[in-house]
C-alpha cells in the first residue's frame, strides 16, 4: 500500500509539470485563438536556465523566478514580432510559422547549451526526502506539487475572478467591441503570451531536476500539453487542471505495471477519452447575453 501511495505522489508531481505547461497553452489556444507548436521550446528553455543557474551557485530559489521572468520576455518579444502579425490569420499559418520557429529554437539550444543530457545540481535543501507510510520520498517533488497546487489556483483566480482575466476574455470573444469599451487588446494579448510562455518555462525548470534537460524534451512536453488542452476541453482552467491529473497518473501507473507498453496504454486511454468526449472532459459552456 506504501509503494502505491509513493507512486501516487510521483503521479501527482508528474501531473503538477504537466499543469504549468497546459495551462500557458490553454490561454494562448483557448482563450487567445493563437496556436503556438513553439510552445514546448518555452518549457526547455527554462530546464536550461534553472540549470545553468543552480550550477552558478547563485541562491537556488531564485532559479524558478528567473526562468519564469527570462521565458516569458522570450514570450514578450515572440508577441511583438512575428505571432503579433499572426494573431488574425488562418490556423495553418500560424501552425506553419510556430512550428518552425520551434525546429529553430531547438538548434539553437542545441548549440547555446550542448546536446547532452544535463542534471541540475540540486541545493543541499532539496536533496534528501521525507519519510512518508515508511518509505522515502524526494523533497524536490513535493516542491513541486506545492509549487504547482499554488501556481494553478492563483492561475485561475486570475482569470476566471479578476477584472484582468474578464478584460482578456472580452478582447477574444469580440476584439472590436472591446476597444469601444476602451480595452486595449494588444496590450492585454501580449500580457497573455508573455504568462503563457513564463508559466511554460516555470515547468521546465521545475521539472529540470525531476526529467532532466535534453534536446528533443520539448517536443515530448508539446505533445502531452496539447493531450492535457484537448482531453479537458478548452476554455476552462478546471478543465486543464482535471486532464493534467488524468494524463499524469495514467502515464505514471502505466510505466509501473506495463513499462514495455506505457507509451501505447498511455494514449490509448487518451485516445478513448477523446471518442467518448469529443469537445472535451469539461467543455466549459458558451455565456450568452
Amino acid at each position: 500500500m506504501s509503494y502505491y501511495l509513493l507512486q501516487a505522489l510521483n503521479a501527482l508531481s508528474f501531473s503538477v509539470l504537466l499543469l504549468l505547461t497546459g495551462l500557458g497553452l490553454t490561454l494562448v489556444l483557448s482563450l487567445m485563438n493563437f496556436i503556438n507548436l513553439a510552445h514546448g521550446s518555452f518549457f526547455l528553455l527554462g530546464g536550461y536556465i534553472a540549470t545553468q543557474w543552480l550550477a552558478s551557485g547563485a541562491p537556488w530559489w531564485l532559479a524558478f523566478p528567473c526562468a519564469f521572468v527570462l521565458t516569458g520576455l522570450v514570450g514578450l518579444l515572440l508577441d511583438r514580432f512575428p505571432f503579433g502579425q499572426f494573431y488574425a490569420r488562418t490556423h495553418l499559418m500560424q501552425v506553419l510559422l510556430t512550428y518552425g520557429l520551434a525546429i529553430i529554437f531547438a538548434d539553437l539550444m542545441r548549440w547555446g547549451f550542448s546536446a547532452d543530457t544535463l542534471t541540475p545540481p540540486l541545493p543541499e535543501i532539496l536533496r534528501g526526502g521525507v519519510w512518508i507510510a515508511g518509505l522515502p520520498f524526494p523533497t524536490y517533488r513535493l516542491l513541486i506539487i506545492a509549487a504547482g497546487i499554488a501556481l494553478a489556483l492563483a492561475l485561475w483566480l486570475i482569470l476566471d475572478r479578476s477584472l484582468w482575466g474578464a478584460a482578456l476574455r472580452a478582447c477574444v470573444s469580440d476584439r472590436d467591441i472591446a476597444e469601444t469599451l476602451g480595452l486595449n487588446a494588444r496590450r492585454i494579448f501580449t500580457i497573455g503570451m508573455a504568462v503563457a510562455a513564463g508559466l511554460s518555462g516555470l515547468g521546465g525548470a521545475l521539472g529540470a531536476g525531476m526529467l532532466f534537460v535534453h534536446p528533443g524534451l520539448d517536443e515530448e512536453v508539446l505533445l502531452l500539453a496539447l493531450l492535457v488542452v484537448v482531453i479537458g476541453g478548452l476554455g476552462s482552467v478546471k478543465s486543464v487542471i482535471f486532464s493534467a491529473l488524468i494524463l499524469g497518473f495514467v502515464d505514471t501507473f502505466s510505466r509501473v505495471w506495463l513499462p514495455s507498453f506505457s507509451s501505447a496504454v498511455t494514449l490509448g486511454a487518451m485516445l478513448l477519452i477523446l471518442v467518448a468526449r469529443p469537445q472535451g472532459l469539461l467543455q466549459a459552456q458558451a455565456r450568452t447575453v
